[in-house]
């Protein structure tokens, strides 16, 4: 007795397989009991687990070995480059903000100097006094007489208009009050702005290896797997720092070993770089050189344009 032909749930269509050859939807009931939907999330789990850890292993340590991987095909067994780069800087980011140590509040005292406030020491309000007094003779001193109609308090900002700025200084006295307001908004910004500078890099990349007839895209998982490595070795670097400041002096031998691994790690990002580029785009160590050395100077331009718009805009909008 001939087994009846399965059709496909979407468009009617004749299956040959699995998939349906018309609309590509699989012949797959997803209505089933609890104990289906279980099996099925840890085996999707698992797979995804040995996924992780054959995707970061070699991310760590064989620069440039992913990327080749992915653009000649070989994909199932690796974590797709852009889902690995979102994961890691949502992580990533988040470690950060928890790990930026707790600023406290400034206020303004006599004469408007600066005073930042601590719970353990009280200022000594008559030598506050006098260090202020003795900084106002200073600047008077130094600075050219002004008139008052002249003088513009706050902080200058130079691509900010005459209205901006006068924003900017106000939101300013309140995030000296309350600092972690500006945290919290920069480290918020943060992942958008480095998920914008990605294309760019990829585009330094393609303008820099324009002779090697790669497609944009094959540079773009270069960008995607070389961030995903910073990021993640800035977590590690943080994390060793911060067990290092906590261990205590009985621990020395341990200290030592940890502080080895900090400078390791320090000194990996930028040969582990400059070895991806080497072994995904195969020119010499001359051309190799030049191009890393190019990329790693303009880059750092851009990134630290960047941080420092972000800075003001975490003020502005915090």
């Amino acid at each position: 007795m001939d087994t009846p032909a399965q059709t496909c749930d979407n468009c009617h269509n004749t299956l040959h397989g699995d998939f349906c050859h018309q609309c590509g939807q699989e012949k797959k009931s997803y209505i089933r009991n609890v104990s289906g939907v279980v099996t099925e999330f840890f085996g999707e789990f698992s797979n995804w687990d040995t996924r992780l850890w054959q995707t970061l292993i070699p991310l760590w340590f064989r620069p440039g070995f992913l990327s080749l991987r992915y653009v000649a095909g070989h994909r199932v067994p690796y974590v797709p480059p852009l889902r690995l780069y979102l994961f890691t800087s949502i992580i990533a980011f988040l470690i950060f903000a928890r790990l930026v140590p707790e600023t406290p509040p400034i206020t303004k005292g006599p004469d408007n100097v600066v005073v930042m406030a601590t719970d353990n020491a009280i200022p000594d309000s008559k030598n506050l006094t006098d260090l202020a007094a003795e900084l106002n003779n200073e600047i008077a001193q130094t600075q050219p007489q002004t008139t008052p109609e002249a003088a513009k308090p706050g902080v200058r900002v130079s691509f900010l208009s005459d209205e901006a700025e006068q924003e900017f200084s106000a939101k300013l006295d309140t995030i000296l009050a309350n600092p972690k307001l500006a945290i919290n908004k920069f480290f918020s910004l943060a992942p958008q702005m480095m998920f914008l500078l990605l294309p760019i890099f990829a585009l330094l990349l393609k303008l820099l290896y324009i002779r090697s007839n790669r497609y944009y895209m094959e540079h773009l998982i270069v960008a995607l797997h070389s961030h995903t490595f910073i990021l993640q070795m800035l977590v590690v670097y943080l994390a060793i720092d911060l067990l290092q400041q906590s261990i205590g002096w009985n621990w020395l031998a341990t200290g030592l070993v940890l502080a080895g691994l900090e400078t390791a790690i320090f000194w990996w990002i930028p040969l582990y770089l400059l070895l991806c580029q080497k072994k995904y785009y195969q020119q010499s160590w001359g051309k190799t050189l030049l191009k890393f050395w190019l990329t790693s100077t303009v880059y750092t331009v851009l990134v630290i344009s960047a941080m420092l718009s972000l800075v003001v805009l975490s003020i502005l909008w915090a």
